[in-house]
């Protein structure tokens, strides 16, 4: 469990850091989404 929370954890802090080099808040938006759509996916692996 420890390892999954520190993937999780690794991974947040990679998005925060992208966020900040993207130009505005609507593509920071529409990553987030498009993020969240894509691990959905991979996640149920349908």
């Amino acid at each position: 469990m420890k390892q999954v929370i520190g993937f999780a954890l690794f991974w947040i802090a990679a998005g925060m850091v992208i966020c900040m080099l993207l130009p505005n808040l609507f593509v920071q938006i529409l990553c987030a989404v498009l993020c969240v759509l894509v691990g959905f996916e991979l996640y149920h692996c349908r």
